[in-house]
C-alpha cells in the first residue's frame, strides 16, 4: 500500500514539473526575445559593478527568468537586486530560480515604464529598440545623479555613452549584437 502512494505522489510530482516545464517553454516561445546575456559580457558586467564602490542597489530591467539577477546576487551579495519583468509567467519562474537557489532578489512583475526606478544605483537592460526612446526619457526624468546605465545590444538615441564595449567579432556576424552602452546620468 506505501509503495503504491508513494508511486502516485512520485506520477503527481512529474506530472506538475512536466507541465511547469511545457508553461516555461510555451512561454518562450510564445514572448519571444528571452536572450540571456553572453558569458563573456557578465563578466564584463560584474567588472563594472566592481568599480561602482558605493552602488547598493542594482536593477535589472526585462529580467525573463531572473538568470542575471540570480548570478549578480550571488556575485555581490551586497547589493539589494530588483528585476522588472511585465510577464507574470516569467517573474514566477524567476521566484522559483531564487528560492532554489536561496538568494534574495526583488523579483517584480510591472511595466518598467511605470515602475519607480529612482533608487538604482546600476540599471541593467536588454530590451527591444522601440523601448529605447521612451525608457531614456523616463531615466534622465527619474534617475539619481551619478546612476549608472549600462545597455546591451540597443542604445539610447540621444544620451551619449560614456563607454561602449562590444564584443569579439565573429567571421559569421553581421550585427555586433551584445555591445554594452555604458551611460551616467548628470
Amino acid at each position: 500500500m506505501i509503495g503504491l502512494i508513494v508511486s502516485v505522489i512520485l506520477a503527481g510530482i512529474i506530472v506538475i514539473l512536466f507541465i511547469l516545464w511545457l508553461v516555461f517553454m510555451l512561454d518562450s516561445i510564445a514572448l519571444g526575445h528571452d536572450l540571456p546575456t553572453d558569458k563573456k559580457q557578465i563578466k564584463i558586467l560584474f567588472d563594472i559593478i566592481n568599480e561602482q564602490k558605493v552602488a547598493r542597489t542594482f536593477y535589472d530591467l526585462g529580467c525573463a527568468h531572473g538568470s542575471l539577477a540570480v548570478r549578480i546576487k550571488r556575485k555581490f551579495p551586497y547589493l539589494t537586486v530588483c528585476a522588472i519583468d511585465n510577464d507574470s509567467v516569467r517573474i514566477f519562474f524567476a521566484k522559483i530560480r531564487a528560492f532554489i537557489l536561496r538568494k534574495k532578489v526583488n523579483f517584480i512583475c510591472a511595466d518598467i515604464l511605470k515602475t519607480d526606478l529612482s533608487q538604482a544605483d546600476i540599471l541593467y537592460t536588454y530590451l527591444w529598440y522601440d523601448i529605447m526612446p521612451p525608457l531614456e526619457q523616463k531615466l534622465q526624468k527619474e534617475l539619481k545623479p551619478g546612476a549608472l546605465v549600462i545597455t546591451n545590444t540597443s542604445s539610447f538615441p540621444n544620451w551619449k555613452p560614456i563607454k561602449t564595449i562590444e564584443p569579439e567579432k565573429r567571421s559569421e556576424q553581421k550585427v555586433n549584437i551584445e555591445t554594452l552602452f555604458i551611460y551616467r546620468k548628470e
